[in-house]
């Protein structure tokens, strides 16, 4: 199975409820988004911007704006979805290469290099579960085999 073919399902998963919402949903090319994320150039098929609440869904997706600067970076990852939800935080949906344990591990290390506190890091079914906090924020990720890969879902909360 192709790489666009393995993400493309949670692709479709994230994108349904977003048509649904109303608001202002409009379709991009890569001239709509700015820069990189997963190192091919960003591909945006759906933007949406509904009461201050911006969500994106392609491939090779930037972070969003005002993402937190201090929150790792998993090298070479691929963001497919995006959501920004004010007074909030933030959740992505992404692809990385390597195992949920080679990622668990990067995230370990990184986020407690930056400052944050590791709560949680324990088996969640065939993948990992970690959640960091810093003062009263929160990051929460959700990791899942998907081939030599892992899908993973970010939760980022101020």
């Amino acid at each position: 199975m192709t790489r666009l073919a393995r993400f493309a399902m949670p692709l479709l998963i994230l994108a349904s409820p977003l048509a649904a919402c109303g608001g202002d949903t409009t379709p991009q090319d890569a001239a709509g988004s700015a820069g990189q994320a997963g190192g091919d150039e960003p591909m945006v098929v759906m933007e949406q911007n509904n009461g201050g609440m911006h969500a994106q869904a392609g491939a090779n997706l930037n972070l969003p704006a005002g993402f937190p600067d201090d929150v790792a970076h998993y090298p070479g990852l691929n963001i497919y979805g995006a959501n920004t939800i004010p007074n909030m935080g933030f959740a992505l949906a992404a692809l990385a290469n390597g195992s949920p344990a080679e990622v668990a591990a990067f995230y370990s290390r990184e986020m407690q290099a930056l400052g944050w506190t590791e709560a949680a890091n324990a088996p969640n079914g065939p993948g990992q579960m970690l959640r960091f906090e810093k003062g009263a924020r929160s990051v929460s990720l959700n990791l899942i085999p998907n081939g030599n890969d892992t899908t993973l879902s970010i939760t980022a909360l101020n």
